[in-house]
């Protein structure tokens, strides 16, 4: 498998996104972790690709991982690669409103003042903004959106004057929340499926994730994936950060007891 570093200089410990408060900025590795990096895997590449595409076609991209596996991270990674794209990152609050996401895009597209109350005059805006350049339109979490906002986000995309690609970022247990909304999946043009790590991946992309594990034994990586981490990005996190917290653990066993759930005492 060819693992290589994604260039520093493309990349940054926080990603921007924007809500309906303002844009604010997410560290990129859980736990903020010190000292990992971010590692270009196939599924980093796959993606890429296919929101290159995407964004070549104006087309309207769903794309799925299980909780943990690193799609939100993928999706900003390669976002931060594509400055052409202009893309605009929102962050819907659970059950969010369309007023929501109108004050999030405002933000978003750096439009004068505060957004108008009039909807119809803040949609004119908008859509102004939206016309040129052409832009990607990524929203995080989009299984959490309300119906109204989906259809929303239905009528930018389907909106003559504005020149968008969309990416809706959806956890894999939450996919059915998108597929049977007639709105936004008959639209979709690619459903985009990112895998957490193989095992034949774990030797090679976690000594290039983090240097803790560098002199790591090729047994004792593939033992932590089988018996805890599952090849979850996330996971593999927490088992760093544990693993180089201090007091550091005196052994595998021992590591995997502090993150192991233990029995409740009758």
């Amino acid at each position: 498998m060819n693992t290589t570093l994604v260039p520093s200089r493309r990349t940054t410990r926080t990603a921007p996104i924007t809500t309906a408060h303002g844009t604010i900025r997410f560290p990129r590795h859980h736990l903020n972790l010190t000292g990992a990096r971010t590692v270009h895997t196939p599924q980093v590449t796959a993606t890429a690709t296919a929101l290159k595409t995407t964004f070549t076609e104006q087309g309207l991209m769903c794309l799925t991982a299980p909780a943990g596996a690193g799609k939100t991270f993928t999706l900003h990674t390669v976002l931060d690669q594509h400055p052409a794209w202009h893309a605009i990152r929102l962050l819907p609050q659970p059950q969010a409103r369309p007023d929501d996401l109108r004050h999030s895009l405002h933000h978003a597209l750096d439009l004068p003042g505060p957004c108008p109350k009039d909807a119809g005059t803040s949609d004119d805006l908008i859509r102004h903004a939206l016309h040129h350049p052409p832009r990607l339109l990524a929203i995080d979490e989009a299984h959490q959106l309300s119906p109204s906002c989906q259809e929303y986000l239905r009528h930018l995309y389907d909106d003559p004057y504005t020149r968008i690609a969309m990416v809706l970022s959806a956890g894999s247990h939450r996919l059915q929340a998108l597929r049977t909304t007639p709105m936004l999946a008959a639209r979709v043009t690619r459903w985009h499926k990112l895998d957490p790590l193989g095992p034949a991946q774990i030797t090679t992309v976690l000594p290039a994730f983090h240097p803790h594990w560098k002199t790591t034994s090729t047994d004792l990586l593939a033992h932590l994936d089988r018996t805890w981490a599952h090849g979850n990005f996330r996971r593999w996190a927490t088992l760093t950060h544990r693993a180089t917290h201090r007091p550091a653990p005196t052994s595998p066993h021992a590591l995997l007891r502090h993150l192991t759930p233990r029995p409740e005492t009758p």
